[in-house]
Protein backbone atom coordinates (compact mmCIF):
# COMPACT_ATOMS: atom_id res chain seq x y z
CA UNK A 1 0.00 0.00 0.00
CA UNK A 2 1.11 3.57 -0.77
CA UNK A 3 2.33 5.96 2.06
CA UNK A 4 -0.82 8.20 0.99
CA UNK A 5 -2.79 5.07 1.72
CA UNK A 6 -0.90 4.36 4.98
CA UNK A 7 -1.75 8.13 6.10
CA UNK A 8 -5.47 7.81 5.43
CA UNK A 9 -7.70 8.97 8.27
CA UNK A 10 -9.90 5.79 10.18
CA UNK A 11 -11.54 4.49 13.50
CA UNK A 12 -12.17 0.68 12.88
CA UNK A 13 -11.92 -1.97 10.23
CA UNK A 14 -14.62 -4.96 9.68
CA UNK A 15 -13.65 -7.99 7.68
CA UNK A 16 -16.38 -9.77 5.07
CA UNK A 17 -15.89 -12.20 3.01
CA UNK A 18 -12.29 -11.95 3.32
CA UNK A 19 -12.37 -7.97 2.22
CA UNK A 20 -11.32 -5.32 5.28
CA UNK A 21 -13.84 -2.36 5.49
CA UNK A 22 -11.63 0.37 6.79
CA UNK A 23 -14.61 3.21 8.07
CA UNK A 24 -12.52 6.87 8.76
CA UNK A 25 -13.23 8.95 11.26
CA UNK A 26 -11.17 12.28 11.62
CA UNK A 27 -8.91 13.01 13.86
CA UNK A 28 -7.22 9.72 13.70
CA UNK A 29 -3.39 9.48 12.87
CA UNK A 30 -3.03 6.97 10.51
CA UNK A 31 -3.60 2.62 9.93
CA UNK A 32 -2.03 0.61 12.53
CA UNK A 33 0.52 -1.76 10.51
CA UNK A 34 -1.11 -4.46 12.42
CA UNK A 35 -4.67 -4.32 10.48
CA UNK A 36 -2.46 -3.22 7.06
CA UNK A 37 -0.42 -6.43 7.37
CA UNK A 38 -3.86 -8.45 8.08
CA UNK A 39 -5.58 -6.92 5.18
CA UNK A 40 -2.29 -7.51 2.93
CA UNK A 41 -2.50 -11.48 3.94
CA UNK A 42 -5.75 -11.79 3.01
CA UNK A 43 -5.74 -10.04 -0.49
CA UNK A 44 -2.78 -12.93 -0.93
CA UNK A 45 -4.55 -15.52 0.12
CA UNK A 46 -7.52 -14.92 -1.98
CA UNK A 47 -5.30 -14.84 -4.58
CA UNK A 48 -3.22 -17.89 -4.24
CA UNK A 49 -7.04 -19.28 -4.11
CA UNK A 50 -8.12 -18.16 -7.06
CA UNK A 51 -5.25 -19.02 -9.35
CA UNK A 52 -6.10 -22.73 -7.52
CA UNK A 53 -9.11 -22.66 -8.61
CA UNK A 54 -10.60 -25.48 -10.54
CA UNK A 55 -11.28 -24.93 -14.58
CA UNK A 56 -14.89 -22.33 -14.12
CA UNK A 57 -18.45 -23.79 -15.89
CA UNK A 58 -17.56 -22.60 -19.05
CA UNK A 59 -14.56 -24.04 -19.54
CA UNK A 60 -15.61 -27.83 -18.32
CA UNK A 61 -18.56 -27.36 -20.78
CA UNK A 62 -16.29 -26.65 -23.71
CA UNK A 63 -13.81 -29.54 -22.88
CA UNK A 64 -16.76 -31.74 -23.08
CA UNK A 65 -18.51 -30.37 -25.61
CA UNK A 66 -15.19 -30.65 -27.76
CA UNK A 67 -14.71 -34.18 -26.81
CA UNK A 68 -18.42 -35.08 -27.46
CA UNK A 69 -17.88 -33.00 -31.09
CA UNK A 70 -14.70 -35.22 -32.05
CA UNK A 71 -16.39 -38.68 -31.01
CA UNK A 72 -19.62 -37.90 -32.95
CA UNK A 73 -17.42 -36.85 -35.98
CA UNK A 74 -15.48 -40.24 -35.84
CA UNK A 75 -18.69 -41.92 -35.31
CA UNK A 76 -19.76 -40.00 -38.76
CA UNK A 77 -16.74 -41.18 -40.29
CA UNK A 78 -17.02 -44.39 -39.06
CA UNK A 79 -20.17 -45.50 -41.70
CA UNK A 80 -17.93 -45.27 -44.74
CA UNK A 81 -16.38 -48.62 -43.29
CA UNK A 82 -19.04 -50.81 -43.03
CA UNK A 83 -19.42 -51.92 -46.20
CA UNK A 84 -21.75 -50.59 -47.12
CA UNK A 85 -24.59 -52.26 -44.85
CA UNK A 86 -27.81 -50.59 -45.12
CA UNK A 87 -28.94 -51.61 -41.97
CA UNK A 88 -25.37 -51.27 -39.97
CA UNK A 89 -25.14 -47.51 -41.62
CA UNK A 90 -29.04 -47.01 -40.62
CA UNK A 91 -28.64 -48.16 -36.84
CA UNK A 92 -24.82 -46.17 -36.61
CA UNK A 93 -27.01 -42.82 -37.70
CA UNK A 94 -29.59 -43.40 -35.83
CA UNK A 95 -27.39 -43.51 -32.75
CA UNK A 96 -25.20 -40.69 -33.75
CA UNK A 97 -28.52 -38.46 -34.32
CA UNK A 98 -29.55 -39.47 -30.51
CA UNK A 99 -26.01 -38.12 -29.62
CA UNK A 100 -26.64 -35.14 -31.76
CA UNK A 101 -29.51 -34.63 -29.67
CA UNK A 102 -28.00 -35.50 -25.91
CA UNK A 103 -25.20 -32.74 -27.27
CA UNK A 104 -27.85 -30.25 -28.41
CA UNK A 105 -29.79 -30.22 -25.01
CA UNK A 106 -26.55 -30.49 -23.03
CA UNK A 107 -25.51 -27.02 -24.95
CA UNK A 108 -29.61 -25.74 -24.26
CA UNK A 109 -28.82 -26.43 -20.49
CA UNK A 110 -25.27 -24.64 -20.08
CA UNK A 111 -26.59 -21.59 -22.24
CA UNK A 112 -27.07 -20.04 -19.16
CA UNK A 113 -23.62 -19.24 -17.94
CA UNK A 114 -21.92 -19.05 -21.45
CA UNK A 115 -21.73 -15.66 -23.00
CA UNK A 116 -23.56 -15.27 -26.80
CA UNK A 117 -20.46 -15.99 -29.12
CA UNK A 118 -19.77 -18.86 -27.04
CA UNK A 119 -23.65 -20.82 -27.07
CA UNK A 120 -22.92 -19.25 -31.55
CA UNK A 121 -20.27 -21.05 -31.56
CA UNK A 122 -21.19 -24.40 -30.50
CA UNK A 123 -24.83 -24.27 -32.52
CA UNK A 124 -22.69 -23.70 -35.56
CA UNK A 125 -20.59 -26.79 -34.56
CA UNK A 126 -23.72 -28.96 -33.92
CA UNK A 127 -25.51 -27.83 -36.95
CA UNK A 128 -22.09 -28.84 -39.48
CA UNK A 129 -22.51 -32.49 -37.99
CA UNK A 130 -25.82 -32.41 -38.32
CA UNK A 131 -25.26 -31.80 -42.17
CA UNK A 132 -22.99 -34.07 -42.08
CA UNK A 133 -24.89 -36.99 -40.92
CA UNK A 134 -27.39 -35.74 -43.70
CA UNK A 135 -24.99 -35.72 -46.55
CA UNK A 136 -24.14 -39.38 -45.47
CA UNK A 137 -27.44 -40.20 -45.06
CA UNK A 138 -28.24 -38.97 -48.39
CA UNK A 139 -24.93 -40.64 -49.63
CA UNK A 140 -24.66 -44.27 -48.62
CA UNK A 141 -28.51 -44.78 -47.94
CA UNK A 142 -29.93 -43.28 -51.29
CA UNK A 143 -33.65 -43.52 -51.09
CA UNK A 144 -35.20 -45.46 -53.75
CA UNK A 145 -37.43 -43.74 -56.47
CA UNK A 146 -40.37 -45.25 -58.03
CA UNK A 147 -40.33 -44.03 -61.89
CA UNK A 148 -39.46 -45.53 -65.15
CA UNK A 149 -37.02 -44.67 -67.42
CA UNK A 150 -38.04 -42.16 -70.35
CA UNK A 151 -36.00 -43.64 -72.73
CA UNK A 152 -36.78 -47.62 -73.09
CA UNK A 153 -36.14 -49.51 -76.05
CA UNK A 154 -39.23 -49.77 -77.70
CA UNK A 155 -37.41 -53.31 -79.59
CA UNK A 156 -37.36 -54.85 -75.89
CA UNK A 157 -40.19 -57.70 -75.40
CA UNK A 158 -43.04 -56.62 -73.81
CA UNK A 159 -42.89 -59.31 -71.18
CA UNK A 160 -39.59 -57.90 -70.19
CA UNK A 161 -40.87 -54.46 -69.31
CA UNK A 162 -44.40 -55.46 -67.50
CA UNK A 163 -41.88 -57.55 -65.23
CA UNK A 164 -39.12 -54.59 -64.72
CA UNK A 165 -41.90 -52.37 -63.21
CA UNK A 166 -43.13 -54.79 -60.93
CA UNK A 167 -40.00 -55.81 -59.40
CA UNK A 168 -39.50 -51.89 -59.24
CA UNK A 169 -43.38 -51.57 -57.60
CA UNK A 170 -42.52 -54.53 -55.08
CA UNK A 171 -39.31 -52.74 -54.09
CA UNK A 172 -41.27 -49.20 -53.55
CA UNK A 173 -43.36 -51.31 -51.44
CA UNK A 174 -41.08 -53.47 -49.75
CA UNK A 175 -41.20 -53.86 -45.71
CA UNK A 176 -38.24 -52.02 -44.80
CA UNK A 177 -38.66 -49.03 -46.68
CA UNK A 178 -42.06 -48.69 -45.16
CA UNK A 179 -40.40 -49.32 -41.56
CA UNK A 180 -38.01 -46.99 -42.23
CA UNK A 181 -40.21 -44.34 -43.12
CA UNK A 182 -42.29 -44.89 -39.58
CA UNK A 183 -39.47 -44.91 -37.83
CA UNK A 184 -38.31 -41.53 -39.13
CA UNK A 185 -41.87 -39.45 -38.60
CA UNK A 186 -44.14 -39.05 -35.52
CA UNK A 187 -47.01 -36.65 -35.05
CA UNK A 188 -50.51 -36.62 -34.28
CA UNK A 189 -53.57 -38.19 -36.13
CA UNK A 190 -57.55 -38.21 -35.69
CA UNK A 191 -57.50 -36.03 -32.60
CA UNK A 192 -60.25 -33.36 -30.79
CA UNK A 193 -60.12 -31.04 -28.37
CA UNK A 194 -56.38 -31.87 -26.68
CA UNK A 195 -53.26 -30.09 -26.09
CA UNK A 196 -50.78 -31.78 -27.92
CA UNK A 197 -47.01 -31.41 -27.88
CA UNK A 198 -43.86 -33.00 -29.24
CA UNK A 199 -40.15 -31.79 -27.68
CA UNK A 200 -36.84 -31.78 -29.44
CA UNK A 201 -36.03 -34.95 -28.66
CA UNK A 202 -38.98 -36.45 -30.68
CA UNK A 203 -38.93 -34.34 -33.64
CA UNK A 204 -35.23 -33.90 -34.15
CA UNK A 205 -33.98 -34.73 -38.04
CA UNK A 206 -37.86 -36.28 -38.08
CA UNK A 207 -40.83 -36.02 -40.71
CA UNK A 208 -43.60 -34.84 -38.46
CA UNK A 209 -47.60 -36.02 -39.64
CA UNK A 210 -50.44 -34.09 -38.08
CA UNK A 211 -53.75 -35.19 -40.15
CA UNK A 212 -57.41 -35.24 -39.13
CA UNK A 213 -57.17 -32.56 -35.99
CA UNK A 214 -60.38 -30.73 -34.73
CA UNK A 215 -59.84 -28.30 -31.91
CA UNK A 216 -57.05 -28.90 -31.10
CA UNK A 217 -53.44 -26.73 -29.89
CA UNK A 218 -50.29 -28.03 -30.56
CA UNK A 219 -46.70 -27.07 -29.25
CA UNK A 220 -43.40 -28.52 -31.93
CA UNK A 221 -40.89 -27.39 -29.47
CA UNK A 222 -38.06 -28.89 -31.61
CA UNK A 223 -36.45 -28.87 -35.42
CA UNK A 224 -38.04 -31.53 -37.33
CA UNK A 225 -36.94 -32.05 -40.45
CA UNK A 226 -40.52 -30.97 -42.28
CA UNK A 227 -43.99 -30.81 -41.34
CA UNK A 228 -47.17 -31.90 -43.17
CA UNK A 229 -50.53 -30.95 -42.13
CA UNK A 230 -53.49 -31.83 -43.51
CA UNK A 231 -57.45 -31.48 -42.25
CA UNK A 232 -56.94 -29.20 -39.51
CA UNK A 233 -60.19 -27.53 -38.65
CA UNK A 234 -60.24 -24.94 -35.41
CA UNK A 235 -56.67 -25.57 -34.39
CA UNK A 236 -53.50 -23.73 -33.64
CA UNK A 237 -50.28 -25.14 -34.51
CA UNK A 238 -47.43 -23.75 -33.37
CA UNK A 239 -43.75 -25.28 -33.89
CA UNK A 240 -39.98 -24.32 -33.71
CA UNK A 241 -37.52 -23.92 -36.83
CA UNK A 242 -38.20 -26.55 -39.40
CA UNK A 243 -35.25 -27.49 -41.44
CA UNK A 244 -37.00 -28.04 -44.99
CA UNK A 245 -40.17 -27.50 -45.79
CA UNK A 246 -44.04 -27.44 -44.72
CA UNK A 247 -46.71 -28.11 -46.51
CA UNK A 248 -50.40 -27.26 -45.39
CA UNK A 249 -53.75 -28.71 -47.31
CA UNK A 250 -56.84 -28.66 -46.31
CA UNK A 251 -57.26 -26.87 -43.45
CA UNK A 252 -60.06 -24.35 -42.47
CA UNK A 253 -59.96 -22.06 -39.73
CA UNK A 254 -56.75 -22.75 -38.03
CA UNK A 255 -53.82 -20.77 -36.87
CA UNK A 256 -49.98 -21.33 -37.69
CA UNK A 257 -47.01 -19.81 -36.51
CA UNK A 258 -43.91 -21.59 -37.89
CA UNK A 259 -40.06 -21.26 -39.52
CA UNK A 260 -39.33 -23.32 -42.10
CA UNK A 261 -37.67 -22.50 -45.37
CA UNK A 262 -40.83 -23.05 -47.48
CA UNK A 263 -44.47 -22.80 -46.95
CA UNK A 264 -46.86 -24.74 -49.17
CA UNK A 265 -50.38 -23.90 -48.57
CA UNK A 266 -53.08 -26.16 -50.72
CA UNK A 267 -57.23 -25.81 -50.56
CA UNK A 268 -57.35 -24.05 -47.30
CA UNK A 269 -59.38 -22.00 -45.76
CA UNK A 270 -60.09 -18.84 -43.29
CA UNK A 271 -56.41 -19.16 -42.37
CA UNK A 272 -53.65 -17.08 -40.17
CA UNK A 273 -50.23 -17.80 -40.95
CA UNK A 274 -47.14 -16.60 -38.16
CA UNK A 275 -44.74 -17.12 -40.29
CA UNK A 276 -40.49 -16.95 -40.59
CA UNK A 277 -39.86 -17.95 -44.18
CA UNK A 278 -36.12 -17.59 -46.12
CA UNK A 279 -37.82 -18.11 -49.35
CA UNK A 280 -41.40 -17.51 -50.19
CA UNK A 281 -44.59 -18.86 -49.05
CA UNK A 282 -46.62 -20.42 -51.78
CA UNK A 283 -50.80 -20.63 -51.62
CA UNK A 284 -52.54 -22.25 -54.01
CA UNK A 285 -56.77 -23.15 -54.41
CA UNK A 286 -56.91 -21.14 -51.19
CA UNK A 287 -58.88 -17.96 -50.19
CA UNK A 288 -59.14 -16.28 -46.96
CA UNK A 289 -55.44 -16.71 -45.88
CA UNK A 290 -53.58 -13.92 -43.93
CA UNK A 291 -49.85 -13.62 -42.97
CA UNK A 292 -47.74 -12.29 -40.19
CA UNK A 293 -44.22 -12.50 -38.70
CA UNK A 294 -43.37 -15.37 -36.71
CA UNK A 295 -43.69 -15.09 -33.17
CA UNK A 296 -44.08 -18.37 -31.59
CA UNK A 297 -41.18 -18.21 -28.44
CA UNK A 298 -39.59 -21.05 -26.28
CA UNK A 299 -36.46 -21.37 -24.10
CA UNK A 300 -34.79 -22.91 -26.41
CA UNK A 301 -35.58 -21.15 -29.83
CA UNK A 302 -32.01 -19.17 -30.68
CA UNK A 303 -30.79 -22.99 -30.33
CA UNK A 304 -32.72 -24.50 -32.67
CA UNK A 305 -32.73 -21.83 -35.58
CA UNK A 306 -29.50 -22.31 -35.40
CA UNK A 307 -29.91 -26.91 -35.88
CA UNK A 308 -32.54 -26.29 -38.22
CA UNK A 309 -29.81 -23.89 -40.29
CA UNK A 310 -32.34 -20.65 -41.06
CA UNK A 311 -31.06 -16.89 -40.66
CA UNK A 312 -33.04 -15.22 -37.86
CA UNK A 313 -32.37 -11.98 -40.14
CA UNK A 314 -33.90 -13.40 -43.37
CA UNK A 315 -37.68 -13.36 -43.22
CA UNK A 316 -40.03 -12.84 -46.10
CA UNK A 317 -43.02 -13.65 -44.43
CA UNK A 318 -44.88 -10.81 -46.51
CA UNK A 319 -43.92 -12.35 -49.95
CA UNK A 320 -46.61 -14.60 -51.02
CA UNK A 321 -47.13 -16.45 -54.37
CA UNK A 322 -50.41 -17.28 -55.53
CA UNK A 323 -50.58 -19.90 -58.18
CA UNK A 324 -54.38 -19.05 -58.66
CA UNK A 325 -53.13 -15.13 -59.43
CA UNK A 326 -51.47 -14.58 -62.57
CA UNK A 327 -51.66 -10.86 -62.52
CA UNK A 328 -48.67 -9.57 -61.57
CA UNK A 329 -49.47 -5.67 -61.02
CA UNK A 330 -52.63 -6.37 -58.78
CA UNK A 331 -52.80 -7.61 -55.52
CA UNK A 332 -54.20 -11.38 -55.19
CA UNK A 333 -57.79 -11.22 -53.38
CA UNK A 334 -57.28 -14.75 -52.21
CA UNK A 335 -54.11 -13.37 -49.14
CA UNK A 336 -53.58 -10.79 -46.93
CA UNK A 337 -51.43 -9.31 -44.16
CA UNK A 338 -53.07 -10.00 -40.43
CA UNK A 339 -53.48 -5.86 -39.34
CA UNK A 340 -51.07 -4.73 -36.16
CA UNK A 341 -54.35 -4.49 -33.79
CA UNK A 342 -55.61 -8.44 -35.10
CA UNK A 343 -52.12 -10.03 -34.43
CA UNK A 344 -52.33 -12.47 -31.61
CA UNK A 345 -48.80 -13.23 -29.21
CA UNK A 346 -48.29 -16.44 -28.81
Amino acid sequence: MSSIGRTLLFSTAIVISGFTLLYFIPGTDKIPESLLKRNEERQELLKKKEENAGPSQAEAFKTAFKEKQLEIDEALNSCHHLDGDRNKIAERLNEISRELNILSKFLSASSMFLVAYDVKICTKGIQQLHDKMVDIEAALLPKKKFGFSSRIDKKKDNNKIIKDEIDTTENKCSPKITIKRASNSCGFTSRSNEELSLPHEEVFNKDVLLSDLNSCIVFIRGTPNTIHVVSSIKCKILTGPVATSVLVDTCTDTTFSMACQQLRVHNTLNCDFYIHVTTKAIIEDSQRVRFAPYNFYYPDLDIHFGLAGLKRDRNNWQQVDDFNWLVSNKQSPNWSLIPMEERIKF
